[in-house]
């Protein structure tokens, strides 16, 4: 095509599909929808007086925020969300008892313990989290996941004599404000069982979100506060630990993710996952809707793409154990278009201090996303809905004429060298007008 023309085309096929301006950017959660957002549902206020409160603006939140949240359709961003499956790749064991650890690459829970050296107990996992993902927005993608979206069969766990079962599952936390961090850099308080914690503080509010057990963003230009740093002090002589330091530091590339994510836990504390008795139900089986467990736990985490490492200092013997860590991996913002979350590697850590016989204990979780397949085959689906809207088309515009970077529209860079042409964007036209 003859550069000289092209704009003119450009422009009369924006005009046949009803386009009159470019999108102009306007206030997510003020409960409004205005272009480019395709979706407004408002928000909740969060870290303020009146935590849990819908609102419109930070204005209705004294000393807090107003923000929206994902989960029902319309992500953080106020975009249309989409259902990504992270199937897990099952885990496999390498060694047995006391020396076992996980394959590298695969998805299981690592313990280590101070009391005995070189204990490692890998316990394998499979199963699928089905993400609620919103569409690229100044390059971040929002995520979360409901509460009954962690699909993790049931776990069995056989070591020195000890035979029991976990039941891996969503739970919808909720804070003392709606926030994991107090303004001093503290945790907040977990109210989830017990609002009356909440006396004289912020009110009990959802952390993720109404039903929500996971929420975070993608940086599909990179990200910073990919790394997980988890120290809990002991106590030393007194063995009264203290409340643990979290922080998340440093800075990944593109598809670097920093998620939390409450994680529940079930657990049969004397015998398998099948059985009979009040623990297992009528059914017979452990995991399931009519079950008593011994014991059932929830906690709160980071969930990153970089480095997780836990250690436990001050020790009743001056010494301190770690620190454990694990490697993430990031994301494909490609992949993601085709709702492929395929080789995301998520890790977290922590650690506990006095957990007795065995000492202190570090744990690292790893969650592997296997790849479905698949890549990207409607040129100009930034979204990867199956369809180019007149929106995307000024998007990718946008990005041929330097005003944008070319990772919020992967799909309009057919040929992946890094570039939107005019030759993408007239291929891009061609699929808004028939269709992809």
């Amino acid at each position: 095509m003859d550069r000289g023309h092209w704009w003119v085309t450009i422009v009369a096929v924006l005009w046949m599909l009803g386009s009159t301006s470019s999108a102009v950017g306007q206030v997510c959660g003020d409960g409004v929808v205005e272009p480019p957002e395709e979706c407004d549902d408002g928000g909740y206020c969060v870290g303020s007086d009146n935590a849990g409160a819908e609102c419109r603006s930070d204005t209705d939140c004294p000393s807090g925020a107003c923000r929206a949240v994902g989960g029902d359709g319309c992500a953080a961003n106020c975009t249309t969300e989409k259902q990504v499956l992270f199937d897990l790749v099952p885990g496999e064991v390498l060694g047995g008892g006391l020396g076992s650890s996980l394959r590298q690459g695969t998805s299981g829970i690592v313990a280590e313990a101070a009391a005995v050296q070189g204990l490692g107990v890998a316990i394998p996992m499979q199963g699928t989290l089905r993400l609620a993902v919103g569409r690229s927005r100044d390059g971040i993608i929002p995520v979360v996941v409901k509460e009954n979206a962690v699909e993790v069969p049931p776990i069995e766990v056989s070591l020195l004599g000890f035979s029991g079962c976990g039941c891996v599952k969503g739970a919808a936390a909720k804070t003392c404000g709606g926030t994991f961090f107090e303004p001093d850099g503290a945790l907040s308080l977990d109210c989830t069982q017990d609002a009356n914690v909440c006396r004289g503080k912020k009110p009990c509010t959802y952390l993720h979100g109404p039903g929500n057990t996971l929420s975070g963003v993608i940086g599909c230009s990179g990200l910073d506060g990919t790394d997980l740093e988890f120290v809990i002090d002991a106590g030393g002589d007194t063995g009264q630990a203290l409340p643990p330091q979290v922080s998340v530091t440093g800075q990944g590339g593109p598809g670097a993710a920093q998620l939390l994510a409450t994680i529940g836990l079930d657990l049969r504390l004397n015998g398998g996952c099948t059985g009979t008795g009040p623990a297992y139900g009528p059914d017979g089986m452990f995991c399931t809707a009519d079950d008593r467990p011994d014991l059932s736990i929830a906690a709160t985490n980071p969930a990153v793409t970089g480095l997780a490492r836990a250690r436990v200092v001050n020790l009743p013997d001056g010494s301190e154990f770690g620190p454990i860590s694990g490697n993430g991996a990031p994301f494909s913002c490609d992949k993601l278009a085709t709702a492929n979350a395929g080789g995301a590697h998520l890790v977290s850590a922590f650690a506990i201090p006095n957990l007795e016989p065995l000492g202190a204990v570090g744990v690292t979780i790893h969650l592997v996303a296997q790849d479905t397949g698949g890549g990207l085959t409607c040129t100009g689906d930034c979204g990867g809905d199956g369809e180019v809207t007149v929106d995307e088309i000024v998007r990718m515009v946008n990005i041929a004429l330097g005003a944008a970077a070319v990772d919020q529209c992967a799909a309009g860079d057919a040929n992946g060298d890094g570039e939107i042409t005019i030759d993408e964007i007239v291929a891009a036209v061609n699929k808004a007008l028939a269709g992809c």
